[in-house]
């Protein structure tokens, strides 16, 4: 289903007083900011919690928007913002470090892995990394997003890529995607 942003625009005006066009949102959208929130909080419960906020936040009076901006632009900020509100939140709460523990169980345990060393990661670099891999933006789409220029976000991903291989080790694939040689394939 390709999505109509001015719709999105049409659909966020009349959410305040209007549950039928936040549902609609929410249906549209639900996906993409799941997605993003999963990339940013690194845990399922809070991605749904910042799922909740984002689209409470849309159904409220007095959010500030422009409609110059892309939708999706403009949803990715918001939740971006939320994100950051809920690890304040939850880093003040936190008595130890979490991530002390390594899985060892399969996908899940490499799931696990990857998420714990992203959240080592400064902010902005956990973020480019999350809209780059995660969400398959090209470096032009995340500095747009992000509203950087794409040195920065070169910058940010240089320097992210370089922390996830010193923390995840430079042994394998989830260190590195196999890259290619002369034309054979390096395993």
């Amino acid at each position: 289903m390709a999505l109509d942003p001015d719709l999105d625009w049409q659909l966020l005006k009349r959410a305040a007083r209007d549950g039928s066009a936040l549902e609609q949102l929410f249906v549209r959208n639900r996906d993409y900011v799941y997605r993003l929130a999963w990339g940013f909080c690194g845990s399922p419960d809070m991605a749904e919690d910042a799922v909740q906020e984002v689209f409470l936040r849309l159904g409220g009076a007095g959010l500030r928007w422009r409609v110059a901006a892309r939708f999706r632009t403009w949803l990715y900020r918001v939740t971006l913002n939320v994100c950051r509100e809920l690890r304040r939140k939850a880093a003040r709460g936190r008595e130890a470090p979490h991530g002390s523990t390594r899985a060892t169980v399969g996908d899940a345990g490499l799931v696990t892995e990857l998420q714990q060393a992203l959240d080592t990661l400064p902010d902005r670099q956990r973020e480019v990394v999350v809209l780059r891999f995660l969400q398959g933006r090209s470096t032009a789409e995340t500095a747009r997003v992000m509203g950087l220029r794409q040195g920065t976000v070169k910058a940010h991903l240089h320097r992210a890529t370089n922390a996830l291989r010193d923390l995840l080790g430079d042994d394998g694939a989830a260190a590195r995607p196999t890259s290619t040689t002369s034309g054979t394939q390096r395993r």
